[in-house]
């Protein structure tokens, strides 16, 4: 009896799952989720028109645990699968888990925890990345660590990757949700939903756990993948339009400038555009003008940036330096160009 009234005095949390042909993965993600020490759930599982048996496996666990709620619908993407979740959540807090993912047992325990101790309106956590057919994940935390949550302000949040680009490993106050939802994008969807979210905080401070509790999984198929120059774009021109409005630096700037820079390397370099190269180097050149007003960049990156703006052959080398990855990629993809030329498939 007392165990029962513990967990109904805790907070509702809503998990949405958005799924798309993963069948081979769901079980493990859903098993992860409803095998927590949080017991008080409502995981919405929106299957966006799977044409494997993900649905399939979907109805199964909602026929066996109350906790599960299906949403089934035409083929949209994830951003529409995850508002379709988002508009019939009822959650005190909301968490997103993409299906081949998994979490740690006490993934939701620890982020409800560190939110209503810090009264902060997000909560994340760490992720672990795992690879095709890796079980090590969690390992060093079998014994389920828990740790003081630290807090980052808007400029430490927002310059740290692992926190502002994922919509997952987090928990969000659903109040801040009411009026954001994920944009029509095709990249960097969730990283956008995070900074409009930010935007409504009323602390402009996150909870932040220095444990990893989130199984980020690493498929060998979605390995190299490049997002087109157009779709980048798109999530370029969204950075700067909200960067350019009263007091939203801190939160849009810095992804404005980089996404832009990113998406004009590739535009030029790689997957030739010069709509696109032009395009960048307009939002570039606003960008740069506030760079006189705002306290996010130190001199040396106001400098740094200053001269990737002005001087795309110099953004160039960096990248090269700093990921051969990238420039090997280039390489390739110049010979197929030449060959497809020469082959008469491409016009210039």
């Amino acid at each position: 009896m007392r165990q029962e009234m513990i967990q109904t005095e805790q907070p509702l949390i809503s998990v949405i799952i958005p799924i798309y042909n993963m069948e081979q993965y769901l079980p493990r993600c859903l098993d992860s989720v409803l095998g927590g020490t949080y017991r008080n759930l409502e995981v919405i599982c929106v299957d966006d028109g799977s044409g494997d048996g993900s649905l399939r496996i979907l109805r199964d666990y909602e026929a066996r645990d109350s906790r599960i709620k299906v949403i089934a619908k035409e083929n949209g993407g994830v951003s529409s699968a995850r508002n379709a979740g988002l508009d019939c959540m009822t959650g005190e807090y909301v968490s997103f888990i993409d299906p081949d993912d998994f979490v740690h047992p006490q993934y939701i325990e620890l982020l409800v925890d560190a939110a209503l101790k810090t009264g902060c309106g997000i909560a994340c956590c760490g992720h672990y990345t795992a690879e095709e057919n890796d079980p090590t994940a969690f390992e060093e935390q079998k014994a389920g660590k828990t740790a003081e949550p630290e807090l980052f302000g808007t400029k430490e949040f927002f310059k740290n990757h692992d926190f502002r680009s994922f919509c997952w490993g987090k928990i969000f106050r659903s109040e801040l949700l009411a009026k954001v939802r994920f944009r029509d994008l095709k990249y960097t969807e969730d990283s956008v939903f995070v900074a409009d979210v930010w935007s409504r905080t009323k602390t402009g401070k996150a909870a932040v756990l220095p444990v990893k509790l989130y199984g980020y999984f690493q498929r060998e198929n979605s390995l190299g993948k490049i997002a087109p120059v157009q779709d980048r774009f798109k999530a370029a021109k969204i950075y700067a339009e909200e960067a350019a409005k009263p007091g939203n630096d801190a939160i849009y700037l810095d992804q404005a400038v980089k996404r832009s820079l990113s998406t004009r390397y590739l535009a030029r370099y790689i997957l030739p555009d010069r709509d696109i190269v032009r395009g960048c180097s307009a939002l570039l050149k606003d960008c740069r003008k506030r760079f006189a007003r705002t306290d996010i960049y130190s001199r040396k990156e106001k400098l740094r940036n200053s001269v990737f703006i002005r001087f795309p052959r110099i953004y160039w080398l960096y990248r090269s330096v700093t990921e051969p990855d990238m420039r090997q990629w280039e390489l390739v993809q110049r010979k197929k160009r030449r060959e497809a030329k020469k082959n008469g498939y491409l016009s210039k």
